[in-house]
């Protein structure tokens, strides 16, 4: 499967900090880390028992996505 069907995949949520995190609590963009490990599991990492997201590592397959001819 050619990387922009794997990114197309992907499907944006919207959340918010935790009070501690962002006092404002304003609402950010961006992607599940579990779904992310299921079209890109070297994209992610667990730390202390939370799965995170490598944003250097999904952004590169973004950006092979936009320049998939």
């Amino acid at each position: 499967m050619r990387i922009r069907d794997r990114v197309a995949q992907l499907v944006p949520i919207q959340f918010r900090y935790e009070r501690d995190l962002d006092p404002l609590q304003r609402l950010r963009g961006g992607f599940s880390a579990q779904q992310v490990a299921t079209i890109f599991p070297d994209a992610v990492f667990e730390e202390d028992g939370v799965l995170k997201i490598d944003g250097g590592k999904l952004a590169g397959y973004i950006n092979q996505a936009l320049n998939d001819e």
